[in-house]
């Protein structure tokens, strides 16, 4: 996979544009990647970086707190990249109120230290496989949210939070 390409001018675009992202961040840091999140919204993009737990009951509740947080900020679209065990490949998921894409590579992990060669060509996957959990993240029209739910979207990903949320025009950490 070609890791460098100019910047995308369509969503499907920005899609395969975070997987590349997510691979380059790979080969930096020579280690598993955390869940990526880019989210669009009226205020400009979100970049969450957020390691999961490997308890399934616990990601549920770390994935309703990015969904709270999408609600809070009124999120018009969002990407998330990830690694895959299976296959074992960088995947990317773009979702917005009018269209879903999914791409993946798959990587070989020998030789290490990797590099773009250990990455495959990119694989656009059909729109029937995306999880219809990840599609629910994204609110379908605006909700009210209780300051309980405020607060504890402001600890994960407010300025003191463990995964606060860069506003990506200005690179700051903004507080809900």
């Amino acid at each position: 996979m070609d890791i460098m390409q100019p910047a995308p001018t369509t969503f499907r675009g920005i899609v395969e544009a975070d997987l590349r992202r997510a691979a380059r961040a790979i080969i930096k840091v020579q280690d598993e990647l955390d869940f990526q999140f880019r989210i669009a919204t009226p205020q400009g993009d979100y970049a969450i970086a957020v390691t999961m737990p490997n308890d399934p009951h616990e990601r549920s509740a770390m994935l309703r707190r990015v969904g709270t947080f999408m609600a809070w900020r009124q999120a018009l679209a969002f990407s998330l990249a990830v690694e895959l065990v299976e296959p074992d490949a960088v995947y990317c998921v773009g979702i917005s109120a009018r269209a879903r894409h999914h791409c993946q590579s798959r990587i070989t992990r020998t030789p290490k230290p990797w590099t773009k060669a250990n990455f495959g060509p990119v694989e656009w996957l059909p729109e029937s496989a995306i999880d219809p959990a990840l599609a629910e993240l994204l609110p379908v029209q605006p909700r009210p949210l209780t300051p309980k739910e405020v607060a504890a979207a402001d600890k994960w990903f407010g300025t003191k939070g463990k995964f606060p949320a860069i506003h990506i025009a200005t690179g700051e950490v903004r507080g809900l």
